[in-house]
């Protein structure tokens, strides 16, 4: 593996280097350090890379073993089989023998938490944590008793009011700003301080507030966005508990534009932390076919 500065401080150098090496056989395929992507020497994509990002590998057993993955647009083939192999499917439904209780709540949990992202982020997702029924009445009590609010953005100098609803909780009125617009968070419910005490308990990590997303059918979506917001700090952990309709999540990476999905079931957690924020965008597109209401609960730490 070599990098590219390595060759010498002038373009002629390192052309001639380059040459010899190639010649020799020590160099057959080039890399983007930065999302650890090979593919051939001649990549229109790979010579818009800036010089220190890029790194040659002897061959593709080299790149492979440093962590790289092909580039979609010179090894095409390569690239749709290393997709198939990393794609991402949902997590199969829990056996009553993994079902356990927690201050008296039947609870399913599956063994699988890996990592969902290949790179540059972690996103774990739990499957379903909450068994049917109780994530049934969970779904009825939010949809009554929540403060729902039509959401408002600026965008452009527009004042946009969507069709989803939202709901702003949290420790000691916590105001949370995004789009353009801010909101002041409510006192907990009894019904959010148990749910709060479940994620706390599975992800180990402490929340103080959570935003609430109320999708009445599939013609509610959420844009391509990142939750990297300064009130949110760096790297931050955000649960994601999800009640009613079965909905596609998507990820894209920003540079690479590699998709992630996956369906999040009734009852069911997802956490993203690390840099997910920082390098990831996630959303959930639109679907004519779901036609029943989904609560969507992501709990937060506000700094």
């Amino acid at each position: 593996m070599i990098n590219h500065t390595d060759l010498g401080d002038k373009p002629f150098t390192h052309f001639r280097a380059l040459q010899a090496l190639i010649i020799k056989g020590d160099i057959s395929l080039a890399g983007y350090r930065k999302n650890k992507i090979y593919g051939t020497l001649t990549c229109k994509a790979g010579k818009r890379i800036n010089p220190e990002n890029r790194i040659f590998f002897k061959d593709e057993d080299e790149a492979i073993n440093a962590g790289y993955r092909p580039c979609g647009q010179c090894l095409p083939g390569k690239y749709k089989e290393w997709k198939a192999e990393n794609l991402v499917k949902p997590q199969p439904s829990p056996t009553k023998k993994e079902q356990f209780n927690w201050q008296n709540m039947a609870l399913f949990t599956t063994n699988s938490k890996d990592n969902i992202l290949p790179y540059d982020g972690i996103t774990n997702y739990y499957g379903q944590v909450v068994d049917t029924a109780r994530a049934d009445r969970y779904r009825d009590i939010l949809l009554d008793t929540i403060q729902w609010k039509n959401d408002e953005a600026v965008i452009f100098g527009r004042h946009i009011i969507t069709k989803r609803k939202v709901a702003w909780y949290g420790d000691e009125g916590y105001s949370y700003t995004y789009s353009n617009t801010t909101k002041h968070a409510l006192g907990w419910t009894k019904e959010l301080l148990e749910l709060k005490a479940l994620v706390e308990q599975l992800t180990g990590q402490q929340y103080n507030s959570c935003l609430l997303n109320l999708y009445h059918t599939g013609d509610e979506g959420m844009a391509w966005h990142s939750d990297d917001e300064k009130a949110l700090g760096k790297d931050t952990s955000i649960a994601s508990l999800s009640f009613g309709a079965e909905r596609k999540f998507a990820l894209k990476h920003r540079v690479s534009k590699h998709p992630v999905a996956l369906m999040l079931a009734h009852g069911s957690l997802l956490v993203m932390k690390g840099t997910t924020q920082t390098h990831w965008l996630h959303s959930l597109p639109k679907s004519k076919k779901v036609t029943a209401p989904r609560v969507n609960l992501t709990f937060r730490t506000m700094v």
